[in-house]
């Protein structure tokens, strides 16, 4: 494992406990329930690079280097993210504790 697969994960790991936190003030009770149904099932978390949409929606520029794009949701029968119920934008420095999210994003 790499020193930036390392810092993904701890990454990944603080955007889910954040959604956890947030996501009763932020999700209807009906995706909360689903959510609490399927995801110790079916639920998954990916990283990638920032999408471009990002720059718009913070007003500022997105670059990789600086930040990863975590997604919260349910995989399919492919192993693939179906069904998101967050979008988030972790700064990777980790003095930082800049988080951007957009809830059940399209």
């Amino acid at each position: 494992m790499t020193a930036t697969d390392n810092q993904n994960d701890q990454l990944i790991d603080q955007a889910y406990e954040l959604f956890l936190e947030l996501a009763a003030d932020n999700l209807d009770e009906a995706t909360i329930a689903l959510f609490n149904r399927e995801f110790p099932e079916h639920g998954g978390l990916g990283d990638c690079e920032p999408e471009a949409d990002w720059e718009e929606e913070i007003q500022a520029e997105v670059k990789p280097e600086e930040w990863l794009e975590v997604r919260v949701g349910l995989l399919n029968a492919d192993e693939e993210l179906e069904y998101l119920f967050a979008r988030m934008l972790i700064n990777r420095d980790p003095e930082s504790q800049e988080c951007h999210i957009l809830w059940q994003p399209e």
